[in-house]
């Protein structure tokens, strides 16, 4: 007799922090949610801590 699991849909809260070619970055999660273009250039540090501030709130991970 075996068992089998069933695979339940869950979203990811990695959020990925990056940069585009005018020099804005922008961060974007799994579930869909993200910033783009409302940061400035050399603004990594305010793209990285909305992005861990999104993974740290995400409810069931």
């Amino acid at each position: 007799m075996s068992t089998s699991r069933r695979r339940t849909a869950r979203r990811t809260h990695h959020p990925v922090v990056g940069c585009d070619a005018l020099g804005r970055w922008h961060w974007e999660c799994g579930c869909g949610a993200g910033a783009r273009g409302s940061l400035g250039r050399g603004d990594w540090h305010g793209a990285l801590t909305a992005a861990l501030v999104h993974q740290s709130t995400a409810p069931g991970e």
